[in-house]
């Protein structure tokens, strides 16, 4: 279906194979998996995805902090960013969308939930 990179940040192994599973139901299998925000950008030297589903709380480095290392980062200034969260006050929210991150997905989601939110941070070219 899909021929998105995609790179699924969070600490939680269940978490990101259900994530996975869930990728894997709407057609995207190319998927890169890191444990937290310095896992992440270590693994870009391998290269770079075409989205990142960060997890907000996460060891190390959590995601609002990998958000903001990625836009300040030139080559991820336009990369499309969901994070996908437990954390869902107006604060908290604002703060992750003016980190950088295009849109949020509250845990748990369906993957329809997830792939209407892929669809509006990727759309077809």
């Amino acid at each position: 279906m899909s021929g998105l990179k995609i790179m699924l940040v969070d600490d939680s192994g269940t978490m990101r194979k259900i994530e996975k599973m869930s990728l894997a139901k709407i057609g995207h299998d190319q998927v890169t998996e890191a444990v937290n925000g310095v896992d992440a950008l270590a693994k870009l030297k391998e290269g770079a995805p075409d989205l990142f589903l960060v997890d907000w709380n996460m060891p190390e480095m959590n995601g609002l902090q990998f958000v903001g290392a990625l836009r300040g980062m030139a080559e991820f200034k336009s990369v499309p960013i969901i994070m996908l969260t437990t954390v869902n006050t107006q604060d908290e929210i604002m703060a992750v969308m003016k980190a950088g991150a295009n849109d949020f997905l509250n845990k748990p989601f369906t993957p329809e939930a997830l792939q209407e939110k892929i669809a509006k941070v990727c759309p077809p070219k």
